[in-house]
C-alpha cells in the first residue's frame, strides 16, 4: 500500500537533488547584476522553491509520519507474528509474506543495506557533478584565452574551485544525515542506517577541501605568487587563505577525534570536539571565500538541524515530570532510571521498541547521551524505564558519575534531568520472517525487551479470537557477568521463562560467566543478603523449604570441554530440579497479568496529541523566521544604489562597461542587515523555548519541600521504581558458562535454523510449490561481542538476515 506521507517524502528528495544538480547553472550563472546578487531576485525564487520548500515540507511530513503514522506502521508489522494454521510455508513464500523487501536485503560483507548503497550512490553522483559541473563550464574557456597561465596552471586552479564548490555542497548534505527525523527516515532509513554515510561525507568534505588546497596551491606556485597569497596584509586575499588553512587543520582534527577508538573511550571529548571544530571549520570556510552564495548550501541543513535538535525538548516538557528517579545495584553495576509523565495528566508520547531517549543532567555537564528504552509502553504509558550498564566504564565517565549520585544499597534519589526524544526506527519489516534470533550481551538484553513483550501481547491477542494461529519461532540467547544482572530488569527475564504466553513461541537460553562478587542468599522475607559461602550451602541443604539450588555454586567447577545446551535445555538444570510445585507456581504468577497491545492502549489518540503540539511548535520555530527572511529581503533599504561603486581586486562583478576590472557594490552592507536581523529573530526564539523549558526546574527549585516532585509525589516515584526491579530469590535458571557462540550457531544449524534456498519443488499433486523460510539473527552488546558473532556467523556460512544492533546511537 502507497502511503501519502512516502510519496511527498520521494517527490521532496527528488527536488532537492535535482536543486543540488542544477544550482551551479541557476545560482551561479544566472545573472550577475549586483543587485540581483544582494536583494531579491531569481537566485532568491530557485532557492526557495527548489531548496528551502522541499526541506521544510519534507520534515513537516516526517513528523506527521513519525506520529500519525507511526501506530499504523508498526502494527502492519507486528501482525506478520502470527497467520492463519491453515496458510503452509509454500503460500507464505510464494505470496512473499515472509519475504524481506529487496531495498531492506543486506550485502554478505559489509552489511548494508540495498537502500542504503542506492543513497550513497546518489550521493557520490551529486559529490561528482558539484565537481565536474564547475570545470567543464569555464576550462574550455580559460584555455582558450590567450595569456601567460599555463595549461598546468590553469587545471589546478579550475581543479581548485571544483573541489571548493564540491567541498561546500557536501557541507550542506552531512547535516541532513545526521537529523533525528528528516525525509530520509519517512522512506524507511534509520539514524543507524544514516550514520556510516554521514561518517563517508565527512570524509568526502577532507576530501575536497585537501584537492582544493593543492590545487590552489600548486597554481599560486607556478604563477609565482606565494607572498602576494599568503600573507595578512589585509589588502590581498591572503589572510583568507590563512582563513582557510586554519579551517581545513580543523577538519583533519575533527576527523581523527571522531576514528571509533576516541568516540567509543572518550564520548565527552569527541562529541565536544566534534561541535567546536565543526563552528571553527563552517566559520573558516565562510571566511576564508566570504561569497554569498555559500549560505545556500549550509542554512537549509543548519536550520532543520536546529529544529531537529532543539524542537524535541521543548515538546517533552510539556509532558515529562523533569524529576526522574533512579537507584543503583551494586551487585550488577546497572542503574534503573525511572521517569515519569507531567502530573501523570497525560500520557507519555508512545515509544516503540527500538526507540531511545536522550539524558542530560546539568550536574555532569551540558551533553545529552542517548540510552535505549526498556519499558513497554502499554504496560503503562505514564512511565518509561532505562536500565544503565556502569561495568567498565571509567571513573570519569557520565555514567559512573550518575552511579555515583544514585541511591545505593535499595536506596533511591531523585535527579532533576532533562529530556530529548523519542526517536526510533518505525519500521519492523523483519517481523515477516519465520524465525528471529537474538544473541544479548548484558544491558543490550533492554533493545529487544519491549519487542519480545510486544510480540507476545499480539499473539496472546490473537490466540484469544479463537482463529487457529501460527507463529514465528524466536531463540534468545544471552550471557550476563553475574547473576545478580536478571534480576536487575524486572521481572522480564523470570517472566519470558515461565509465562506459556512467552515460551510457547519463544526459547530462552541465559548464560552468567562470573561468580557473584559476594554470595547472595534468599531470606525469609523473600529479599536477599550477603553471607559466606559455606553457611548459604549449609542453610539450602537443611532447609525444609523447596528453594533452587543456585548454579552460581558451580561456576568454578564447570568442565572445559562441556558443551553448551541447546535452546530451552536450562529448564532441565539444577535450578530445578527440586519439584516441578515450584515451577507449577511460578508459572501461575502471570496468569492473572495482562498482555495490552498498542491498539487497547490507544496510542493512536495520544500520537495524535503529541503530534499536534509538535507540528504546531515547528511551524512556529520554521516558517515564521523564513517568512521575516523573505520579507527583508524584498524591503527597500534606502541610501544605497548602482551609484556607489568601488574598485576590488578580488571579485568577479563585471561592470557592462568595464570588461576588465572588477567592482564592489556597496549594497553588500544591507545583505549582512538581513543576516543579521535573521539571526536575532532566530536566536530570540530559541532564548524563549529555553526559557520555557526551563521554567518547570525554576518552579521546583522554589517549591516548598513538601515531599511532592513535578506534581508526582516522592511515593509514588518509588513505588514505580520498586515495580522495575525484581528481588532476588534464585527462580531464574541460568547455565553458568560462557557463551559458545559457535557451538550455538552449530547447534541450531542442526535443528535447521536458518534460510534454506528458496526452490520450486514437486507436491504429492504433481504441481510445482516454492518451499523456503526466512531467519533474522540481531546481535546486541559490546562491540567485541558483535564481533565475535559476525565472525561466527560467517565461519559457519549461515544463511541468515544479519542485523548488528547497538544500545543506542
Amino acid at each position: 500500500m502507497v502511503e501519502i506521507y512516502k510519496v511527498v517524502a520521494v517527490l521532496g528528495a527528488l527536488v532537492l537533488i535535482v536543486f543540488w544538480i542544477g544550482d551551479y547553472s541557476w545560482l551561479w550563472i544566472t545573472k550577475n547584476e549586483v543587485l540581483e546578487v544582494y536583494f531579491v531576485g531569481l537566485r532568491d525564487y530557485y532557492f526557495w522553491g527548489y531548496c528551502i520548500s522541499p526541506a521544510i515540507i519534507s520534515h513537516f511530513v516526517t513528523i506527521w509520519g513519525h506520529y500519525y503514522r507511526a501506530d499504523s506502521i508498526f502494527q502492519r508489522s507486528i501482525s506478520q507474528v502470527s497467520w492463519p494454521s491453515t496458510l503452509t510455508l509454500s503460500e507464505r513464500v510464494a505470496r512473499r509474506l515472509n519475504q524481506i523487501s529487496f531495498w531492506e536485503k543486506k550485502d554478505a560483507y559489509f552489511g548494508y543495506t540495498v537502500k542504503y548503497w542506492f543513497l550513497s550512490f546518489i550521493a557520490f553522483a551529486v559529490n561528482m557533478v558539484w565537481f565536474i559541473q564547475p570545470i567543464s563550464h569555464n576550462i574550455g574557456k580559460a584555455l582558450d584565452k590567450p595569456g601567460e597561465d599555463s595549461p598546468l596552471a590553469i587545471w589546478s586552479a579550475h581543479i581548485g574551485f571544483g573541489s571548493g564548490y564540491a567541498a561546500m555542497g557536501a557541507c550542506g548534505m552531512i547535516l541532513l544525515l545526521v537529523l533525528r527525523r528528516s525525509m530520509l527516515h519517512a522512506l524507511g532509513f534509520t539514524y543507524a542506517d544514516l550514520l556510516p554515510l554521514h561518517r563517508g561525507m565527512g570524509f568526502a568534505i577532507i576530501f575536497w577541501s585537501t584537492v582544493h588546497t593543492i590545487g590552489y596551491m600548486i597554481h599560486i606556485g607556478l604563477e609565482n605568487a606565494l607572498a602576494d597569497e599568503i600573507n595578512f596584509d589585509g589588502e590581498t586575499r591572503g589572510p583568507q587563505n590563512i582563513v582557510g588553512f586554519v579551517a581545513l587543520a580543523a577538519m583533519f582534527a575533527l576527523g581523527l577525534l571522531s576514528l571509533p577508538a576516541v568516540r567509543r573511550r572518550g564520548y565527552w571529548l569527541f562529541i565536544v570536539s566534534h561541535r567546536w571544530l565543526t563552528v571553527i571549520s563552517l566559520a573558516g570556510t565562510l571566511m576564508h571565500y566570504p561569497y554569498f552564495m555559500t549560505w545556500y548550501y549550509v542554512v537549509p541543513s543548519m536550520c532543520l538541524f536546529l529544529a531537529d535538535r532543539f524542537i524535541p525538548k521543548v515538546v517533552q516538557a510539556f509532558s515529562v515530570g523533569r524529576d526522574v528517579i533512579c537507584s543503583f545495584d551494586e551487585h550488577s553495576d546497572i542503574v534503573t532510571l525511572v521517569i515519569t509523565s507531567r502530573n501523570r495528566l497525560e500520557p507519555l508520547k508512545p515509544y516503540y521498541p527500538g526507540d531511545y531517549i536522550s539524558l542530560q543532567l546539568r550536574s555532569l555537564g551540558e551533553i545529552y547521551h542517548p540510552f535505549t528504552i526498556a519499558s513497554y509502553w502499554p504496560e503503562d504509558p505514564y512511565t518509561m524505564t532505562l536500565y544503565i550498564r556502569t561495568f567498565g566504564e571509567n571513573r570519569g565517565s557520565w555514567t559512573r558519575q550518575l552511579a555515583g549520585l544514585c541511591g545505593q544499597s535499595g536506596k533511591s534519589v531523585v535527579l532533576p534531568m532533562n529530556i530529548e526524544g523519542v526517536f526510533g526506527d518505525r519500521m519492523h519489516d523483519y517481523l515477516c520472517s519465520d524465525e528471529i534470533v537474538i544473541f544479548a550481551a548484558g544491558a543490550a538484553i533492554t533493545t529487544f525487551m519491549p519487542l519480545i513483550k510486544s510480540i507476545a501481547a499480539r499473539i496472546d491477542a490473537e490466540a484469544a479470537s479463537g482463529v487457529p494461529q501460527k507463529t514465528l519461532r524466536m531463540y534468545l540467547i544471552c550471557t550476563f557477568r553475574y547473576e545478580s544482572e536478571l534480576y536487575s530488569y524486572g521481572d522480564f527475564l523470570h517472566q519470558i521463562t515461565h509465562d506459556v504466553r512467552f515460551t510457547s513461541w519463544l526459547r530462552t537460553s541465559i548464560h552468567v560467566s562470573r561468580a557473584e562478587k559476594a554470595p547472595r542468599v534468599i531470606t525469609s522475607s523473600g529479599n536477599s543478603s550477603i553471607i559466606d559461602t559455606k553457611t548459604q550451602v549449609s542453610q539450602r541443604h537443611n532447609s525444609d523449604n523447596i528453594l533452587p539450588t543456585s548454579p552460581v555454586e558451580s561456576i568454578a567447577t564447570v568442565a572445559q570441554d562441556e558443551k553448551p545446551q541447546l535452546l530451552g535445555d536450562a529448564k532441565k538444570s539444577d535450578a530445578i530440579d527440586s519439584g516441578k510445585i515450584l515451577v507449577d507456581n511460578q508459572q501461575q504468577q502471570y496468569h492473572g497479568r495482562v498482555l495490552p497491545t498498542f491498539l487497547a492502549a490507544d496510542s493512536a489518540r495520544v500520537s495524535t496529541i503529541h503530534a499536534t503540539r509538535d507540528l504546531l511548535i515547528t511551524a512556529a520555530m520554521l516558517l515564521i523566521p523564513f517568512a521575516a527572511y523573505i520579507g527583508i529581503r524584498y524591503a527597500p533599504i534606502e541610501g544605497y544604489g548602482e551609484d556607489k561603486w568601488f574598485w576590488c581586486r578580488t571579485t568577479r562583478i563585471y561592470d557592462q562597461n568595464m570588461t576588465n576590472k572588477c567592482m564592489w557594490n556597496y549594497t553588500m552592507t544591507p545583505g549582512v542587515v538581513q543576516i543579521g536581523v535573521a539571526s536575532i529573530i532566530g536566536y530570540a526564539l530559541m532564548y524563549l523555548g529555553r526559557r520555557a523549558t526551563r521554567r518547570e526546574a525554576d518552579a521546583a527549585k522554589a517549591a516548598a519541600d513538601d515531599g511532592a516532585t513535578s506534581g508526582n509525589t516522592r511515593a509514588y516515584l518509588e513505588s514505580v521504581l520498586r515495580a522495575q526491579i525484581m528481588e532476588y530469590d534464585g527462580t531464574i535458571t541460568f547455565k553458568p558458562s560462557r557463551l559458545d557462540v559457535e557451538e550455538y550457531i552449530a547447534d541450531l544449524m542442526a535443528e535447521d535454523v536458518g534460510m534454506g534456498t528458496t526452490k520450486a519443488v514437486k507436491s504429492d499433486s504433481g504441481n510445482k510449490e516454492m518451499v523456503g523460510k526466512t531467519t533474522t539473527v540481531f546481535v546486541g552488546g559490546p562491540d567485541g561481542f558483535l564481533d565475535t558473532v559476525e565472525k561466527a556467523n560467517r565461519k559457519a556460512k549461515w544463511s541468515v538476515d544479519f542485523h548488528r544492533e547497538t544500545w543506542s546511537p
